[in-house]
C-alpha cells in the first residue's frame, strides 16, 4: 500500500463533516480499529483536524473538499486522452517533482497534490497548498524550440487563467506582471493564483517548462495569518458551485489552449490581451531590479520578450525584464 493511501481513504469518508465510528470505518476499509486508529494519527500530523467523541467515533471539523484523481480525469473528458495526469496525495513540490523526473515523463504530464509541503514561488517565496483550500499542480511541456525562444512563456500561463476567471464569470481580476493573477476587492488587489516556470534543456534546441501553478480555492483564517501578502480565494466569487475537481480540470484545460497558442503564434498575437488585464494599468509602478535598483513609471507596452516597457516621469522608456513590481499609491 502506498504512502498515506489508507490516510486519504479514511479521509474520503470523513470528507462528509458527519461521526463515522471507528467499527464502521475498520469495516470499510478491510482492516483492525487500531490501524483505522493510526491512519486518524497521520491524518493529524498532515495538519488535518480529525475529532474522536467516544462512543460516536471520528469526524471533520467541516465538510473537506478533496482531489480525486478519476473525478478529475473524468472532468477533462477527452482531454484526458491527450494528459497524463497524475494525483499525489502529499508531495514536497510538483515541480521538483517533474524536475527530477521529466526525462522518464511524457509529454503534457500534469501532477497535482491534496497537499504540498514545500511549494515554491517567485524569489524564493514558499506556496503551500493545505487540503481543500489551496490547488497545487505542475504541466511538463516539451517544446520543439529552444529556452531562448519561449520568452513571454510566464505571461501566457498567467493569461490562461485570467481567461478562465472570464469564463466563470469573475469581471474584476487582473494580471499583475508576470504571472500572478489578482482580485480586487473594494480598493484591494488580492493574490488569487500564481505560477513559477523553471525551463531544462537547450538553449536554443528543444527543451522543457515545468509550469507550476498554486491556485487559491478557500482559504482559512488560520493559513490567512501566515501568508506573507493579501489573498484570496475564489470560491468567494463563484456564483455557482464549482468543486475543486471541476476548477483543477479548468484550469488544465485552460492552461494547454493557450500553450497550443503560443506554440502556433508566440507571445506578441496575445500581448494586447494581457494588457488589456493589466492590474496597474493608468498608474504608477515601482519596479525593483534585481541589482536593488528601483524605477518608477508607467507600464505603457510590452516587449515580444515580455519584458515591461516603462515610461519614466521624465518621458523616457525602459525595457525590464527581471524584478518585482509594485503599485505606487
Amino acid at each position: 500500500m502506498k504512502q498515506y493511501e489508507l490516510a486519504f481513504k479514511i479521509l474520503s469518508i470523513l470528507a462528509d463533516g458527519y461521526f463515522h465510528s471507528g467499527e464502521a470505518l475498520a469495516s470499510g476499509a478491510g482492516c483492525s480499529r487500531v490501524t483505522i486508529w493510526k491512519a486518524v494519527a497521520q491524518l493529524k500530523d498532515l495538519g488535518i483536524n480529525v475529532f474522536s467523541v467516544k462512543k460516536k467515533g471520528y469526524r471533520l471539523q467541516h465538510k473537506l473538499d478533496i482531489l480525486n484523481e478519476l473525478e478529475i480525469q473524468k472532468e477533462l473528458g477527452e482531454l484526458n486522452q491527450f494528459v497524463n495526469f497524475e494525483l499525489i496525495q502529499v508531495i514536497e513540490s510538483t515541480n521538483s517533482f517533474l524536475n527530477q523526473s521529466s526525462s522518464k515523463k511524457p509529454h503534457a504530464t500534469v501532477v497535482a497534490a491534496n497537499i504540498q509541503t514545500k511549494g515554491k514561488g517567485r524569489r524564493g517565496r514558499m506556496w503551500q497548498a493545505k487540503i481543500g483550500e489551496s490547488l497545487a499542480l505542475s504541466i511538463l511541456w516539451k517544446f520543439d524550440r529552444g529556452a531562448s525562444m519561449l520568452s513571454g512563456l510566464s505571461l501566457v500561463v498567467g493569461l490562461a487563467l485570467q481567461r478562465l476567471t472570464q469564463k466563470l464569470g469573475l469581471q474584476n481580476t487582473f494580471l499583475k506582471w508576470p504571472n500572478d493573477l489578482l482580485i480586487k476587492q473594494e480598493e484591494n488587489l488580492l493574490k488569487m493564483a500564481g505560477v513559477l516556470i523553471e525551463l531544462q534543456g537547450d538553449m536554443e534546441s528543444r527543451c522543457s517548462a515545468i509550469i507550476g501553478i498554486g491556485f487559491n480555492y478557500e482559504l482559512s483564517k488560520e493559513t490567512l495569518k501566515i501568508i506573507d501578502q493579501p489573498a484570496i480565494g475564489i470560491k468567494d466569487f463563484l456564483n455557482q458551485d464549482i468543486q475543486p475537481n471541476q476548477l483543477i480540470a479548468m484550469i488544465i484545460r485552460e492552461v494547454i489552449d493557450a500553450l497550443s497558442e503560443f506554440e502556433k503564434n508566440g507571445f506578441m498575437s496575445m500581448k494586447d490581451e494581457w494588457l488589456k488585464y493589466n492590474a496597474f494599468k493608468n498608474t504608477h509602478i515601482k519596479f525593483k531590479k534585481s541589482n536593488g535598483e528601483e524605477v518608477i513609471g508607467e507600464i505603457v507596452d510590452l516587449e515580444p520578450d515580455g519584458s515591461l516597457m516603462l515610461k519614466k516621469n521624465d518621458g523616457s522608456t525602459e525595457s525590464l525584464i527581471s524584478g518585482e513590481v509594485t503599485q505606487v499609491k
